[in-house]
């Protein structure tokens, strides 16, 4: 079998937990996928690949020709010039349009008996394409059947066995192939009959597959198109659970994580000794085991700044007195070995506490701190891919600008709307001076007087009766009331969003680079709107909580990287290492692979 082109399974998009909020942890998501990294492909992409395709109905092409398939795809009927197939071999079979993916762990479906006919010749199971279509499942090699007749089970050659009871008009058979254990299983009408045949699918697709023999036979599939009478599911969490117990028994084999021949530390071989003296079965090889868990655990809590939480426990490993944390003491926040001098230990926590803090600034949206502490301290991130990231965090800045802008409009829009209503509740007119042209109801100011009203507070600008605008310059009979507070803190707040941007745009003017013409595009687009978190789609993500998050992790990993420490923490890396290999081991027909859900298990839970 030609091994497919592997693919992500869906759960490699999610990423690690979110972090706590406290004021010691970095407040986001863990960082996403590097660039270079391509997406992983939308669930609509996964199913069309087909290595992980699932039957949906019987082939057209692969079926006797004495067989009809129902418009539906679901039916079959034997129907031909004859009555019967004539002779002991003769059959008309027919396979399902895709192969079933091992990847899926089991695969189930059930056939309806709609009419058995005369002699009830019906074989219901699996065979590989090679099989010919003029013989029933489990009459030949790579085929097995269960047949109607007799009850018997035939495993690829005529000399069955019996298995289960036999089948008659109005049944409903269930079959699933268990890759787990690569073996075969039948229900009738809901019970379980029990486990048969060996080696089913061992290097060879298998479909499913019917036979028939005699005129108007025929039979229904539900390949899922509606719920199964057998409770599928429930023995499906059992193999779940069979599968996932052993894995959590298996014990590490020491010279798979650390090498025959390498050492855990040149400088320090009596730790060589210990992991490999400690004798199997006792207290001291299961403390053994979590010593290398909790440097990936304390590593993880470093790296996106639970620096609370990392403290206490490292405290707590320190604490123990065995083997196990006398390799946990030596621990540094990002998984390597350090000196245990005090000053190490101080320098390590400022610059800790530096990082937290520019990090946590940008997800607050306080750039203008970012980027002056970033300066400070770790000036070559901001140099680095010819300014990337110092041209971000100022794209950054100028959108912060511009929601600062907006809310302080909209506070200037609600003020003059209050006054409004009050001025309308305390000075009605007379009933005398309303004739005329002016006799009309008082209402509310509509929205557009609202803008005009907000946009001349922002000026220093008053509409006329005719609703042209009056400058101060120009107007003789009245004077423009003095602007609010909110009125001038609003038009400051713009004309400083203005200014920042005609200077950023200046300075990026003659850089060429498609991903920062694109990011200027995307930055100034959000001046168009005047609440840019309302506006949905692509400006409020640009402007909205996910977008400061993003950047936040970028910084934090351009600050790692910029240590010489990986972008992503080892626990992280270990996850997607260990989803990818079972990815692997699920395309290339390990059918246990299907029930190690990493995000299950380590994520959801």
């Amino acid at each position: 079998m030609s091994t497919p082109v592997p693919i992500p399974y869906p759960y490699l998009r999610h990423d690690t937990p979110g972090l706590d909020t406290d004021d010691d942890s970095i407040a986001s998501a863990s960082p996403p996928p590097a660039r270079a990294t391509p997406a992983p492909p939308a669930p609509g992409a996964l199913l069309s690949n087909p290595a992980l395709r699932l039957p949906t109905r019987w082939s057209e092409q692969d079926r006797h020709n004495l067989l009809t398939v129902s418009g539906d795809g679901r039916e079959l009927t034997f129907y031909g010039a004859y009555c019967s197939c004539v002779g002991d071999r003769d059959s008309a079979a027919a396979r399902a349009n895709h192969p079933i993916p091992p990847a899926c762990g089991i695969y189930y479906y059930e056939v309806e008996i709609l009419q058995k006919g005369a002699k009830g010749h019906i074989s219901i199971g699996f065979s590989s394409p090679e099989v010919r279509l003029t013989r029933l499942p489990g009459w030949e090699r790579q085929s097995w059947g269960y047949h109607a007749d007799d009850g018997w089970a035939f495993p690829g050659h005529k000399d069955g066995n019996p298995y289960g009871p036999t089948f008659d008009t109005g049944d409903v058979i269930g079959c699933g192939v268990d890759f787990t254990k690569h073996k075969v299983f039948y229900t009738k009408n809901g019970n379980f009959l029990g486990l048969v045949f060996e080696n089913v699918g061992k290097g060879v697709d298998v479909y499913p597959a019917i036979g028939l023999r005699h005129q108007s036979e025929s039979i229904r599939v539900n390949f899922g198109h509606a719920p199964f009478k057998f409770a599928i599911e429930d023995h499906v969490q059992s193999q779940r659970d069979l599968v996932w117990a052993s894995i959590q028994t298996t014990r590490i084999d020491w010279d798979l994580l650390y090498g025959k021949d390498q050492k855990l530390d040149e400088d320090a071989p009596e730790k060589q000794d210990t992991a490999t003296a400690v004798p199997k079965g006792g207290a001291l090889e299961e403390e053994q085991m979590k010593a290398p868990v909790r440097k990936l655990v304390l590593s993880y809590l470093a790296h996106h700044g639970y620096a609370r939480t990392a403290r206490a426990f490292q405290a707590q490993c320190e604490g123990r007195h065995d083997t196990a944390a006398a390799l946990d003491r030596d621990v540094d926040m990002d998984g390597g070995l350090q000196a245990s001098s005090s000053t190490s230990d101080l320098d390590a926590e400022l610059d800790l506490r530096a990082r937290i803090d520019i990090v946590n600034a940008v997800l607050k949206g306080d750039i203008e701190y970012a980027i002056t502490h970033t300066k400070q301290h770790h000036p070559t991130v901001l140099e680095r891919e010819q300014g990337l990231m110092l041209f971000k965090l100022r794209c950054r800045r100028f959108v912060e600008l511009i929601l600062e802008t907006s809310e302080a409009v909209k506070k200037v829009q609600v003020e003059e709307k209050e006054s409004a209503h009050d001025k309308v509740k305390e000075e009605e007119p007379e009933p005398e001076s309303m004739d005329g042209l002016g006799a009309m109801d008082v209402d509310d100011p509509s929205p557009e007087a609202h803008c005009m009203t907000s946009a001349s507070s922002l000026d220093g600008t008053v509409p006329s009766a005719s609703g042209d605008t009056l400058h101060p310059s120009s107007a003789s009979r009245r004077s423009p009331a003095p602007a609010s507070p909110s009125a001038v803190t609003a038009r400051t707040a713009l004309e400083t969003a203005i200014q920042y941007g005609q200077v950023l745009e200046a300075d990026y003017r003659s850089d060429v680079r498609p991903e920062v013409r694109s990011h200027l595009k995307r930055t100034f687009g959000v001046v168009a709107f005047a609440d840019p978190l309302a506006a949905g789609g692509e400006v409020a993500d640009m402007a909205g909580q996910e977008a400061r998050a993003r950047l936040a992790n970028e910084l934090n990993q351009a600050i790692l990287e910029s240590q010489g420490k990986p972008a992503h923490p080892a626990l992280e890396t270990l996850y997607r290492q260990t989803a990818a290999c079972v990815t692997q081991l699920g395309l290339l027909g390990t059918g246990s692979a299907a029930f190690a859900d990493m995000s299950k298990e380590f994520l959801e839970a």
